[in-house]
């Protein structure tokens, strides 16, 4: 044949999440075929199964293997079990064998009697129920050396096969022999009667009806199990296009177990084989695991018929799933219903047909639509870039270093308003960037948001591959993450359009939306208060900075939605850098201020803010001018002097989310003077190179809100310049709420004179920081904690492993392939 490795396979993106939930634990995934045609002739696929057993036998592994066959001498179809324990015996029992089993009453008496170890190959529900026998009776378990199950979709009754017997002339006790299936892609069934005559037919005319769930098991409708969650090993069919291409049908192995990747390891010699990602395996079988899966669509569905179902999973039901379940176990009931099951019989093959290809359609089409598992490893984060504001990145990068502790497989997205150079800055894999620019938040989120929240409220879902990717990857996360410094405040109306584009899509697409620590309010004005109610309100939860953050959030009646945390940034650590920037600059700055510092010089930081320059010019004060003074007095007094950004873009010189204009500004104004003491920041710095070079300060005057918690956080005597109660209710957390002044006060006069007091307060405003820091910090770990708690609640919705014992399973027939 052409062979069928590596396959061309188009995949759908399956998350973590979905994989987990579907295929649940596994080590190694392959593609298989066997090598020798003569035990991949008479074979359902590619003989993978029969030469997995072969092996196990031939080189010890075990000492027989429990397999299954048709027997011919009863009435009804039956499969029974029984040991082989030699090559011949194994290739005896290929084939599917699509019809009942009694693995109790049959199988587990051969299990108890049989003196070795064995290899036993069975359906994924009775896997379920012989790992608990082996929990009950250890003895048993002590026979067991290797599990092994195939895929399934679900059993049928032996009626139908008796159907398929008598639509094609014959009655069963005439029968001599009965294959559901051999040869490639779906295969040919065939009968031998005992007078000769012979029925070669495509395997679908069987499979229409099951696929149907026409004479279903009953135990079925409780499944959940599609891929043999229990096995070492599990073996099955790879439904996807390109395997039809192929002269050999493949088939896929899945190593569950250390047990099954030794097993595997004896076969593989004997196999074509290809390792392949899980991905592959769940995109193979995507239509009938889901089906499987979505038991709590089987049990909404089965209200209607008075068939109670079992649903352990709780999981979300669309119309759509409710729709293609109604019709599955409207088929149940009508075969199993006396008066109108005879019927079926009479039905023409090509209705059947219509029937079966209408259905399929309506799986396929809600697999396009619908992805009802969001990812668990994936979280959205906005109001924060990692270029421009370090404050920002350093609530940026916490939040993501943070939620890795918990979660260190998690995907990030981080929404941003300089996607761009925040993508050429960022160097973790882990960690996506997308646009959250006004245009894209306007043009892009908030239209593709309403389209969704519109057919949502119909219970209709808008395909998310349809979507543009930023808006895909908020719909798909397990929460938004808002890390803005500060929302909802007085006289910053002009950014309230901002806030609402930054949360509100995500609220309609039923993300669910955390504020982490920020400074929130005033909200005196009419507008500010009935927007902020409104938008905070729809949060899940809301944590507000400092005490009178959270006293002007609870005057707004929430609820019982928000909290106090300290600022995120007092929970960070350099290892959560994602940056790296000007690594060299970086050095040569420490290098210089340590020099400075050996010579017995004590460094006065100035963080200066663009910000508060421009408060200050509405107010017609000349904020460069006074803070240049200020460094010359100090120059003038001995000091060394360090012009401090907390926001850096160098490649521009506006000042938007960038201090290093102002810094060369108050430097050109410094003249007529020795100027080697002062040193001015003049490139790019990330918040952890950023906090090495504050490190070398003995003072810190911050007008930037994060350079004053870098300073507290590394125990450097702080006073601030600032604007707001932001800076005074964080100073108030460390007993220095005096050290807090207004910029609209800003002369360099005065400012000189409260430099100075500080100065010679610093040794008692030090020794409050340090007492104070770890209660901070702590503070500040407490919203993590929560958000750990909450996304865990939010994904706490079992997967086929914690269900397996849930309710009694059903699953397709056992077969050596």
């Amino acid at each position: 044949g052409r062979g069928c490795y590596p396959p061309r396979i188009i995949m759908r993106n399956w998350t973590n999440e979905e994989i987990q939930r579907y295929l649940g634990t596994h080590l190694d995934c392959y593609l298989t075929h066997a090598k020798d045609d003569s035990i991949r002739n008479g074979a359902a696929s590619g003989g993978t199964t029969s030469a997995l057993l072969i092996s196990m036998l031939e080189q010890g592994f075990v000492d027989g293997a429990l397999v299954w066959r048709m027997v011919y001498d009863r009435p009804d179809p039956h499969c029974e079990p029984f040991i082989a324990t030699t090559r011949e015996e194994v290739l005896a029992a290929r084939g599917s064998k699509y019809t009942a089993v009694k693995f109790p009453k049959e199988a587990l008496p051969l299990i108890k009697a049989f003196d070795g170890k064995l290899a036993v190959l069975t359906l994924p529900c009775d896997a379920s129920y012989l790992r608990r026998k082996i929990k009950a009776t250890p003895a048993i378990g002590e026979k067991i050396g290797c599990i092994i199950t195939l895929f399934c979709g679900h059993n049928s009754e032996p009626e139908l096969t008796k159907i398929i017997t008598r639509r094609h002339g014959l009655t069963w006790d005439e029968v001599e022999t009965f294959k559901y299936r051999t040869g490639s892609w779906r295969g040919r069934l065939t009968i031998l009667a005992k007078d000769g005559r012979e029925v070669d037919i495509p395997t679908r005319t069987f499979t229409h009806y099951q696929n149907l769930h026409l004479f279903s098991e009953r135990k079925c409708l409780n499944c959940t199990d599609h891929f043999g969650v229990s096995a070492d090993i599990a073996t099955g069919d790879i439904w996807s296009l390109d395997a039809k291409k192929h002269d050999v049908k493949p088939t896929l192995m899945v190593a569950r177990t250390e047990v099954g990747q030794k097993a595997a390891a004896t076969v593989l010699p004997e196999l074509e084989a290809k390792a392949v990602p899980a991905s592959v395996v769940v995109n193979g079988n995507s239509r009938g695991m889901s089906y499987h899966y979505h038991i709590s669509a089987r049990a909404k569905a089965g209200k209607r018929f008075g068939i109670k179902i079992g649903d352990p999973l709780r999981l979300p039901v669309t119309p759509l799933d409710e729709a293609i379940a109604t019709i599955g176990i409207f088929n149940f009931w009508l075969s199993h219903n006396e008066k109108y099951s005879k019927y079926i019989e009479k039905v023409p093959m090509k209705a059947i047909e219509a029937y079966i290809y209408f259905f399929k359609g309506l799986q396929q089409l809600n697999l396009f639509l619908y992805r009802p598992f969001p990812p668990t490893d994936k979280y959205s984060i906005i109001g924060a870039t990692l270029i421009g504001n370090r404050g920002a990145e350093a609530m940026l990068t916490t939040t993501v270093g943070k939620l890795r502790e918990k979660y260190p497989d998690a995907r990030f997205v981080v929404h941003s308003y300089f996607p761009e150079r925040d993508r050429e800055l960022c160097n973790d894999l882990g960690v996506d960037i997308v646009s959250a620019t006004p245009a894209a938040l306007v043009f892009q989120h908030l239209p593709f948001a309403v389209l969704d929240r519109t057919l949502r409220a119909v219970n209709l879902g808008f395909p998310r591959t349809w979507m543009p990717r930023a808006v895909r990857e908020l719909k798909e996360s397990r929460v938004l993450l808002d890390v803005f410094g500060v929302s909802y405040s007085d006289g910053r109306e002009k950014f309230l359009p901002f806030n609402i584009l930054s949360n509100l899509p995500a609220m309609m697409m039923g993300v669910p939306v955390v504020k982490l620590s920020q400074g929130l309010g005033k909200f005196e004005g009419r507008v500010n208060r009935t927007v902020g109610k409104w938008m905070l309100g729809k949060c899940k939860k809301v944590f507000a900075r400092g005490a009178r953050s959270l006293e002007m959030v609870r005057d707004l009646r929430l609820g019982d939605n928000e909290a106090e945390a300290a600022d995120i940034a007092f929970s960070y650590e350099d290892s959560f850098s994602l940056t790296e920037e000007n690594p060299a600059y970086e050095k040569e700055l420490c290098a210089e201020l340590e020099a400075l510092r050996a010579e017995g010089d004590k460094v006065l930081t100035l963080s200066v803010s663009s910000v508060v320059s421009k408060k200050c010019t509405k107010k017609g004060i000349d904020y460069e001018h006074e803070m240049a003074q200020v460094a010359k007095h100090f120059l003038r007094e001995g000091y060394a002097v360090l012009l401090f950004p907390n926001a850096t873009r160098q490649e521009t010189q506006s000042t938007h989310n960038n201090d290093l204009p102002i810094i060369a500004d108050i430097q050109s104004r410094i003249v007529g003077m020795d100027t080697s003491k002062l040193v001015g920041v003049s490139k790019d710095l990330n918040t952890a190179a950023l906090r090495r070079v504050l490190a070398k300060a003995d003072y810190l005057v911050a007008s930037r809100f994060h350079a004053m918690v870098a300073g507290l956080c590394l125990g450097i005597p702080t006073m601030v310049l600032g604007w707001g109660h932001k800076y005074a209710e964080v100073l108030a957390q460390f007993g220095i709420s005096d050290q807090a002044y207004d910029f609209s006060t800003l002369d360099h006069a005065s400012l000189i004179e409260r430099i100075e007091r500080f100065i010679d307060r610093a040794p008692l405003l030090q020794r409050r920081i340090l007492e104070n820091l770890p209660a901070v910090r702590a503070s500040s770990a407490k919203q993590f904690e929560w958000l750990v708690d909450f996304v865990a609640m939010a994904a706490n919705v079992c997967t086929p492993d914690d269900a397996e014992d849930a309710a009694p399973v059903g699953a397709a027939a056992p077969a050596a392939t």
